[in-house]
C-alpha cells in the first residue's frame, strides 16, 4: 500500500514547481520580486540561455518583468504578479522553484562577535 501511495505521489506532483509560501503572501499586496530556479539539463551557458528565453516567452502577456538574467546560473530574477505566478506554476518542464528575492544580512539572527 505504501509503495502505491509513493507511486501516486510521484506521478502527481514530483515535477511541480515548489512555490515558497512567502511568495503567495507577498502577492496579496501586489507584485513581488522573486528568484526562479530553472530546470536545465546541462549547465552550459547556451542551455541556460535557452531555458531562460523560453520561460520569459511563456510569461508574455502577464505582469512579469525581468530584473536580472544570470548567464552562468539557471536562475531568473523577476518581478511578478498573480497571473505570472500561475503561469510559472504551469511550467513543470522549466521551473523547479519560485522563492522571494530578498537580501539577508550575514549576521541575521546571531549575536555580534566580540
Amino acid at each position: 500500500m505504501l509503495a502505491a501511495l509513493a507511486g501516486a505521489w510521484s506521478a502527481i506532483g514530483a515535477n511541480d514547481p515548489v512555490i515558497d509560501p512567502d511568495v503567495r503572501t507577498a502577492l496579496d499586496s501586489g507584485t513581488v520580486r522573486v528568484l526562479v530556479d530553472l530546470r536545465v539539463g546541462s549547465a552550459d551557458t547556451s542551455s541556460i540561455a535557452r531555458v531562460q528565453d523560453e520561460t520569459l516567452r511563456r510569461l508574455g502577456g502577464t505582469g512579469a518583468r525581468l530584473v536580472r538574467r544570470y548567464s552562468s546560473a539557471p536562475l531568473l530574477a523577476l518581478e511578478i504578479d498573480a497571473p505570472a505566478l500561475s503561469r510559472l506554476e504551469a511550467m513543470r518542464d522549466l521551473v523547479a522553484r519560485v522563492r522571494t528575492d530578498r537580501i539577508i544580512p550575514l549576521d541575521e539572527g546571531r549575536a555580534p562577535r566580540r
